[in-house]
């Protein structure tokens, strides 16, 4: 695997288990939270996460070919964008529905793919080579086609977001549940 490309795997891969860790210490209430009825619980936020990795999955591993991408969809404007929006917690609709989450997964299961998405995507990232490195390799709803530096750099921020978004799940959670927090 490119170093830099290490670099940023070796990253998403602590964060996921600093969540695991942390998901180990939430109740089914905890998980099951929501705010509202159409807010996320942690449940579904990790539905979230896992669906997204699917389909970097899924597009890493069937070499989407460049000349199938639209290349002008990709400004670094907009994947600016998409990354400060994250950056900053600002809410957005889902880009595409197919990564809407639909809460009929459990968490169980959801963590078995997530586990299986993770030890695959490294025998992925390291068959790209540095000729190849600045080609797409992902092609985001709005932020168009990345390369796998951008992606990782996408996927790196919507974790952290998405991390942020659970504690204040867990935040507007306090004291709602049977006084359990």
């Amino acid at each position: 695997m490119l170093p830099n490309i290490q670099q940023q795997y070796d990253s998403l891969k602590l964060k996921l288990e600093a969540l695991l860790q942390h998901l180990d210490s939430l109740s089914g209430e905890k998980l099951s939270f929501k705010a509202g009825p159409d807010k996320w619980s942690i449940a579904e936020v990790i539905e979230h996460l896992v669906v997204a990795e699917q389909d970097l999955l899924k597009q890493l591993s069937t070499h989407i070919p460049a000349s199938t991408l639209d290349l002008g969809a990709k400004t670094p404007e907009k994947h600016q964008t998409v990354i400060k929006v994250m950056e900053r917690d600002i809410e957005v609709d889902v880009p595409h529905e197919s990564l809407e989450p639909h809460g009929r997964i459990a968490l169980e299961d959801l963590l078995n793919q997530w586990e299986d998405i993770r030890q695959k995507l490294p025998g992925l990232l390291a068959e790209i080579k540095p000729e190849n490195e600045d080609d797409p390799v992902y092609q985001h709803p709005y932020g168009g086609p990345l390369d796998l530096s951008d992606t990782l750099q996408f996927f790196e921020v919507h974790f952290d977001n998405h991390m942020r978004h659970i504690d204040r799940i867990l935040a507007q959670a306090k004291g709602m549940i049977n006084g359990n927090f």
